[in-house]
């Protein structure tokens, strides 16, 4: 049997081409037709500006976030033009893909007004032609300036004082140009000027510390011009604090908590062996009682021990932390980096220099051993190294104890210090060192006399004060 044509399929094709030739003849036509209607070019973008505050109208801050977006009626944007200047050059706008920014905006003035504009670009580089702007008026804030809690000076100092502060302002701390100070005189022409970085400041004779009552006044000023408020020290209007200039090149230097007969009235017998050892020599000292008079500036504490040549510190019973003997462990070695010299005379607790080596800045190596008590009439007799090494001095006297001694801690020297006295205890053979001289490793003299034992209770043969005599007289020399 022959093929047999299906009738549906033949009638679907006869259907297929009557509709493609109908479509053939619509295209021909259509491409004789012109096309008609305006042509339409493109439109630029428009811009807006968000910001945070309700009001930016107001005075505000100094550092602004702005926000801003753009819409295009015909592509998309692409980024956006910013500029500050009013009345901006082609060169003035500055582009970004960013919708926002912060604007640090600079103090110039008490008030400043600063114009921002910015106007978006699309996707053809068009720019909007009218750029959303804003007005920010920047009120300046003043600087602030108070004391900090550790501030405080004593109500009586040498020739040397600090001061410390704390400043800040709203508008940025940086704004803080500088600060102004008077010392008693507030007149117009007595305010001296210093950096705005600056939060100390350390007077002296040379900038106008004489013996009597003092004030001290500052304030801040920030780069606009304004003025903080004007802060005093002492703080009390109707109070002042007192100078006194040093007295000769000695200073004496009162770090013991107690002045009784338990004590062995450590004050007395220092001042009178001061005044008698010194008046052989025709020098006066200073009397600097530290335990009523401490500066909270370390600054301030070394740069008093700096006002001397020669010092006696006497204290009682000291810790690593105890704030004076850090104090010490700062200031004595500068004291003696410009030639000065000194006698420290200590206690230590029990289970001292269990923290770090806090005897690094001295002529002590380690602490030896341990002394529950020492009781009176026991001896402390001269090292025979220490005649060796000085055999052009005289010799060291015998020294007595003269009260009981609780507590006590004995030295073992640096390499380059001398052994000056040893306790005669009946116990050992080789008896333990208490008080050593150690050696200036820059200069190569002899600055440092270091007592671990308190030297006013070693008075039982009335001969102490020759063990001073020796020391301030020959060994240190005037």
């Amino acid at each position: 049997m022959g093929a047999v044509d299906r009738p549906g399929r033949v009638s679907d094709l006869r259907l297929m081409v009557g509709l493609l030739g109908v479509a053939m003849v619509f295209l021909l036509a259509s491409c004789e037709e012109p096309i008609v209607g305006d042509y339409h070019p493109n439109q630029p973008p428009e811009t807006e500006i968000f910001v945070q505050s309700s009001n930016p109208l107001n005075p505000t801050r100094s550092v602004q976030k702005i926000y801003w977006d753009g819409r295009d009626p015909d592509g998309f944007v692409v980024g956006f033009y910013y500029t500050w200047k009013a009345d901006p050059a082609p060169e003035d706008w500055e582009f970004t893909e960013e919708r926002f920014g912060v604007f640090p905006l600079e103090i110039r003035s008490e008030d400043t007004t600063y114009v921002f504009q910015v106007k978006a670009v699309d996707n053809e580089g068009l720019e909007d032609p009218t750029p959303a702007r804003q007005v920010f008026p920047i009120k300046n804030s003043p600087p602030v300036i108070e004391w900090i809690a550790t501030s405080k000076i004593p109500d009586t100092t040498f020739t040397v004082t600090t001061f410390v502060w704390a400043a800040r302002d709203l508008d940025g701390d940086s704004t803080i140009a500088y600060f102004e100070y008077a010392l008693d005189d507030t007149s117009r022409d007595n305010w001296r000027r210093i950096p705005g970085y600056r939060r100390t400041l350390t007077l002296n004779a040379d900038s106008g510390l004489t013996e009597g009552n003092h004030a001290f006044y500052i304030r801040a000023v920030d780069i606009a011009g304004a003025v903080s408020q004007t802060i005093r020290m002492p703080e009390q209007e109707d109070k002042y604090w007192y100078v006194k200039e040093p007295a000769g090149r000695y200073l004496l230097i009162d770090d013991f908590n107690v002045e009784s007969s338990t004590t062995g009235y450590p004050d007395r017998y220092y001042k009178s062996m001061m005044d008698e050892v010194l008046g052989e020599l025709g020098e006066g000292y200073s009397y600097w009682n530290i335990v009523e008079n401490f500066p909270v500036s370390r600054v301030q504490f070394i740069e008093t021990l700096k006002l001397f040549d020669r010092i006696l510190w006497y204290s009682d019973l000291i810790t690593e932390s105890d704030e004076h003997f850090v104090a010490a462990q700062l200031a004595i070695p500068e004291f003696r980096a410009k030639g000065g010299k000194i006698i420290y005379t200590v206690q230590f607790n029990q289970g001292f220099g269990g923290q770090g080596n806090p005897m690094a800045f001295a002529p002590v190596d380690s602490l030896g051993r341990f002394y529950n008590i020492i009781t009176t009439g026991k001896i402390y007799y001269p090292d025979s190294a220490f005649a060796q090494a000085f055999p052009d001095l005289p010799p060291l006297p015998t020294l007595k104890v003269s009260k009981f001694i609780l507590g006590l801690i004995s030295l073992i020297p640096k390499a380059t210090a001398i052994p000056m006295y040893r306790y005669d205890d009946p116990n050992l053979t080789d008896d333990p060192i208490f008080i050593l001289v150690g050696r200036n490793d820059n200069t190569g003299e002899y600055d440092f006399v270091f007592s671990g034992t308190p030297l006013h209770y070693l008075q039982g043969n009335n001969n102490l004060n020759e063990f001073f005599r020796i020391v301030f007289r020959d060994l240190f020399k005037p």
